[in-house]
């Protein structure tokens, strides 16, 4: 099933990516998401839909989870990601559970595949706490 988006812009280069679900503003001037951003959000959200799935066939239970991810770009033309940090707290995971999350979210990294195509061009940090 291919994945299809649509984006717009006006004379002011600013943009609008649409989906068959949803909408965004895409702009390069701070008036809506720019180009990284949308992609590392890409990226945390196909991590968090890898881990969903690997955490409902371990039955493993949270709260909620927040991910905060930092993409460092190199400074040499094409100015690719060098480093990318991902920050993930998650609240309400019993304390007995903590180590079965952590393996649940080693295995995401491993199957998500953003995460798998990030990590051929960049180094790759993952870091996990709980609340």
């Amino acid at each position: 099933m291919a994945n299809i988006v649509n984006v717009n812009f006006d004379s002011n280069h600013e943009g609008v990516l649409k989906s068959e679900n949803a909408e965004t503003k895409v702009s390069y001037k701070g008036n809506g998401l720019a180009p990284y951003e949308l992609f590392l959000g890409g990226f945390a959200s196909c991590l968090h839909a890898t881990f969903i799935g690997v955490a409902k066939k371990k039955k493993l239970d949270f709260e909620t989870v927040s991910y905060e991810i930092i993409g460092e770009k190199r400074e040499e033309v094409p100015t690719l990601l060098k480093h990318v940090q991902a920050n993930i707290v998650f609240t309400g995971v019993l304390e007995g559970k903590q180590k079965a999350i952590e393996k649940s979210m080693a295995l995401a990294e491993k199957y998500c595949s953003i995460s798998v195509t990030i990590s051929k061009i960049a180094e790759m940090e993952f870091n996990i706490s709980f609340k």
